[in-house]
C-alpha cells in the first residue's frame, strides 16, 4: 500500500515544457487542423508562471484557488487546471478537461496528462497508448519520453522503456526523475551492479538509493553492502540525465 502511495505521489507531477507559457490558442485552423497559437500578454504570463511555480511546490488547491482568481480561459491555463484536479484527486474533472484539450495547442501535454491519469489509476495499457500518442506529439520533450518509458517499465515491456529513459536522459540532464527510474530499470532487471554505477554517475544518495531498490521490489541493503557514491555528472553533451512522472513539477509544455 505505501508503494502505491508512494507512486500515486509521484504522479501528481507531470511536466511540460516552458514553451507552452508563452502560447495560447487563437482559434485559427493551420494547415494540419490544429489550432495555432499567439503570444501570452505580459500579465497572463506572470499569472501563469506564478500558478506554474505554486503547481511545481506541490500546492495543487492553492493552484486551482489561483486560478479561479485570475479568470484565465485559455490552453495552458485549462492545462494547470487539469493538472491541478489530477493531482487533488478530482480525477473525472481532470479527464474532461484533458479531453476537451486536446485539439488545442497543448494537445501533447494533454494526451500527457490522460496517460499520468490513467497510471494513478493502475490502468496501464491506457497509459501506455496515451503517452504513446504524447510522445509522438512531442518526441523531443524530455518529461513525456520519461513518463512514456516509465509506464512502459511498470508493465514490463523493459527494451522499449530502456529506449525512452535514456532519450529522456539525453534530451535533459536534468530530468532526475528519469534517472531514478533507469536505476530502478536496471534493478528490475537484475543489473545491481549497473544500477549502482549509475547511482555514483548521477551523485545519488545512498539514502535515495535505497528507497529506490525498496521500490523495484528488492530488500535494502545489508550494513556491509552500504555504498558511498562519489559525486559525478550526467552523461551526454547536453547534461542529461532521465526520470518520469516527475514529482518536479509539470512546469508546462
Amino acid at each position: 500500500m505505501k508503494k502505491k502511495c508512494y507512486w500515486a505521489k509521484m504522479l501528481c507531477v507531470a511536466s511540460f515544457s516552458l514553451a507552452a507559457l508563452t502560447t495560447f490558442a487563437d482559434g485559427k485552423e493551420q494547415k494540419d487542423g490544429k489550432q495555432s497559437c499567439t503570444a501570452a500578454s505580459q500579465e497572463d504570463r506572470t499569472q501563469l508562471e506564478m500558478i506554474a511555480k505554486v503547481l511545481g511546490e506541490g500546492k495543487a488547491y492553492a493552484a486551482l484557488a489561483f486560478l479561479d482568481a485570475a479568470k484565465l480561459d485559455t490552453p495552458v491555463a485549462r492545462l494547470y487546471r487539469a493538472h491541478a484536479l489530477r493531482q487533488t484527486a478530482q480525477f473525472d474533472q481532470a479527464g474532461e478537461l484533458y479531453q476537451q484539450l486536446l485539439a488545442t495547442c497543448v494537445g501533447g501535454l494533454a494526451y500527457q496528462g490522460l496517460g499520468l491519469l490513467a497510471e494513478m489509476q493502475e490502468q496501464h495499457d491506457t497509459a501506455i497508448g496515451f503517452l504513446k500518442i504524447a510522445s509522438r506529439m512531442l518526441p523531443v520533450d524530455s518529461k513525456v519520453r520519461g513518463d512514456y518509458g516509465y509506464v512502459l517499465m511498470m508493465y514490463g515491456d523493459h527494451q522499449p522503456a530502456l529506449s525512452e529513459l535514456l532519450t529522456a536522459i539525453e534530451l535533459d540532464g536534468s530530468n532526475r526523475l528519469a534517472i531514478h527510474n533507469l536505476i530502478m530499470l536496471m534493478y528490475k532487471t537484475g543489473q545491481d551492479e549497473r544500477a549502482t554505477q549509475l547511482a555514483s554517475d548521477f551523485n545519488i544518495t545512498e539514502q535515495h538509493l535505497q528507497g529506490i531498490r525498496r521500490e523495484s521490489g528488492l530488500p535494502a541493503f545489508k550494513i556491509n553492502q552500504r555504498q558511498q557514491f562519489s559525486s559525478g555528472s550526467c552523461y551526454g553533451n547536453t547534461q542529461l540525465c532521465t526520470g518520469i512522472l516527475s514529482p518536479q513539477l509539470e512546469v508546462v509544455q
